[in-house]
């Protein structure tokens, strides 16, 4: 949902990182890979109930995923192979960031007020509701349907998350992101049905 001009002022904006990532011999999937790498550390950092450090990193986890695709397209390199391996660890970088916080508020909480299992509900309710998201956008397009709508994309979950964990407003955000997916989720199922209607 991201304004379209500034999807294509960041893409600019990154050309030359790309271009020197490229020549420093960093392939877009070894990028890729560092990024999961990156959220795997979000992920010990959640567990321990760092938030604040979380948040940080995941910041950076997100400049590696924008990295992957910035030297794909400064370099040439644009793969098949590198759209489905980017699209699955997607996947697993929200897994990453969400499971720890259901571990965190439902199993093995660092302080008192982190006991709050209904956070950890949540928290996995948006994750399957994400990866649902996700999974009608590549299914539809699959068809041969559009499906480039949604009030909620994987760039505005990040953020909802990121900001959660800075702020240490896990609970709202989680909520947030929960209700966004889901909205997110209609609003594709319902745009892909009127095309099949219309069809």
């Amino acid at each position: 949902m991201l304004n379209q001009r500034l999807r294509q002022g960041w893409n600019g904006l990154m050309r030359p990182i790309g271009r020197g990532l490229g020549r420093a011999g960093l392939s877009p999937d070894a990028m890729t890979l560092i990024g999961v790498a990156i959220s795997g550390g979000v992920a010990v950092l959640i567990v321990q109930g760092r938030l604040l450090a979380a948040g940080f990193v995941a910041i950076a986890a997100a400049f590696a995923d924008t990295f992957d695709g910035a030297i794909a397209r400064a370099t040439g390199r644009t793969s098949k192979f590198g759209a489905l391996l980017d699209s699955t660890t997607d996947r697993l970088a929200d897994a990453l960031y969400l499971v720890p916080v259901a571990w965190l508020y439902g199993v093995d909480p660092d302080i008192a007020e982190r006991n709050e299992p209904w956070v950890a509900a949540v928290a996995l309710t948006a994750l399957v509701l994400s990866f649902m998201v996700s999974y009608v956008k590549a299914r539809a397009e699959g068809l041969g349907f559009d499906c480039n709508v949604g009030f909620g994309e994987r760039a505005e979950r990040l953020i909802i998350v990121i900001a959660g964990l800075i702020l240490d407003l896990v609970p709202a955000a989680m909520v947030l992101l929960a209700a966004v997916s889901l909205i997110t989720f209609l609003q594709r199922i319902f745009h892909v049905r009127a095309q099949a209607e219309s069809a």
